[in-house]
């Protein structure tokens, strides 16, 4: 009689050894002092702190970490253009958030978080106060009551909104911190702009969360390989002596041993039986190159930047690899920009400053008024060109098919497609022929 593989009276001898079927949830050597993250929420919040000192650190000393800052506040608070109805309105919004958005991008990627007041003066007009990150009092945590809780600062009600922050009256360490007390500012007056990585976090955490050891390991390899130079610079010779005739070599004679000096373009004659050594301690450098750039690498993909973005360095780059590069970073920048910048800061700033404005009798109160000024566009910053010739042909070729609009092409540059026209008429107005080419 047969039996099916794996059955009958040999089939314990046969059958195929048991294997965990997801190795990502499984025990064993590899995973021994793995990381484990069981309360995202929890934990990111406890090392907010720390990894948020390590980062203003690093901005300040580490030139990797200071370019990757400055060139995602660079690409992030560029100016933005607003697009309403009302063009006074729009020049107006920008003289007001021009001076804030570089500083409050910076604090975005560098702290993982910014908070802006919104302060109505005496006199009616609303002033933008950007708060340190930890003005907002992160040790303030407390049960209200009723399912109303504070957490690091924020106050949330029983419906689990945000109705409420409590702001240290100074930052941490200033002059007058010993009687610094906490004031509660109100939703309505505070944006808090920050990437949530998990559901229900609470505060932010410094962007460069994923490569700041990373960058400390590279900061010390760069600090080791200029002492292993310096080293290298200091050429030590040692002279073996089997028979004592060193003693017939000229040189000086310092507590029983002798120095000899070495010149350029001087010749020894070592007495029989002696031999020199130098030593070698420039060994390895020649792979130092490549150990950097793979860590230069490593920090670039922790921060969603090109090589070259990262360090400048362009010797290894060419036309196509940088454009798909740029293409993908661009797609997730343009995410960034729409997301943290226009949905957690423009667009509530400019609710809250056209109703300012409209009951300082400064703006049209009627219906109609207020829904054209609330249907508010804003351009984000423009890409410079990466080939200016067939980015253009492939522009016009697109609305000449249809596919995009002039307006969608010119925001696209960081323009705006009223003010090009106007200086379209301008230029036709002041041209030979009204700008027509014979």
């Amino acid at each position: 009689m047969s039996f099916p593989f794996g059955f009958g009276p040999l089939g314990r001898f046969f059958r195929p050894a048991q294997k965990r079927q997801i190795e990502a949830g499984g025990g064993g050597r590899r995973w021994e002092g793995a990381g484990m993250l069981h309360a995202p929420q929890t934990q990111t919040l406890a090392a907010r702190g720390a990894a948020k000192a390590r980062a203003n650190a690093a901005y300040l000393n580490n030139p990797i970490a200071n370019r990757a800052i400055e060139v995602w506040g660079s690409t992030l608070g560029k100016g933005w253009q607003v697009r309403s109805y009302d063009r006074a309105a729009n020049d107006a919004f920008e003289d007001l958030i021009r001076p804030f958005m570089l500083p409050l991008a910076r604090a975005l990627v560098r702290d993982g978080e910014a908070f802006v007041q919104l302060v109505v003066t005496s006199a009616g007009q609303l002033r933008l106060k950007h708060l340190a990150a930890d003005q907002i009092d992160p040790s303030l945590t407390r049960d209200l009551g009723g399912g109303a809780r504070i957490m690091a600062g924020v106050e949330y009600d029983a419906e689990d909104q945000i109705v409420a922050y409590h702001v240290l009256r100074e930052p941490p360490g200033s002059t007058f911190t010993l009687t610094n007390e906490t004031v509660r500012v109100p939703a309505v007056d505070m944006l808090h702009i920050f990437d949530p990585l998990f559901p229900g976090q609470v505060r932010g955490i410094t962007w460069l969360t994923p490569v700041l050891l990373k960058l400390r390991d590279r900061d010390e390899a760069s600090d080791a390989l200029l002492m292993q130079l310096k080293v290298a610079a200091l050429m030590t010779g040692y002279i073996s002596d089997p028979d004592g005739s060193v003693a017939e070599l000229l040189g000086t004679t310092s507590e029983g041993a002798l120095n000899l000096a070495l010149e350029p373009a001087m010749m020894r004659i070592l007495p029989p039986g002696a031999s020199v050594t130098f030593s070698k301690p420039g060994d390895g450098l020649a792979q130092i190159d490549a150990f950097l750039k793979a860590i230069d690498r490593e920090i670039a993909a922790g921060l969603s930047l090109t090589f070259a973005m990262l360090t400048g360095d362009l010797g290894e780059a060419n036309y196509s690899s940088e454009r798909v590069g740029l293409l993908e970073f661009r797609r997730r920048a343009e995410m960034l920009q729409r997301n943290l910048i226009e949905g957690q800061f423009l667009r509530p700033l400019w609710r809250r400053w056209i109703e300012v404005r409209t009951l300082a009798g400064e703006l049209p109160a009627g219906p109609a008024a207020q829904a054209e000024l609330r249907a508010v566009r804003f351009v984000p910053p423009g890409w410079a060109w990466v080939d200016p010739k067939n980015d253009v042909d492939a522009d016009i070729a697109a609305i000449n098919a249809g596919l995009k609009s002039r307006e969608e092409v010119v925001a696209a540059r960081g323009r705006d497609i009223d003010e090009v026209d106007e200086e379209r008429a301008r230029d036709r107005a002041t041209m030979p022929n009204g700008g027509n080419q014979q």
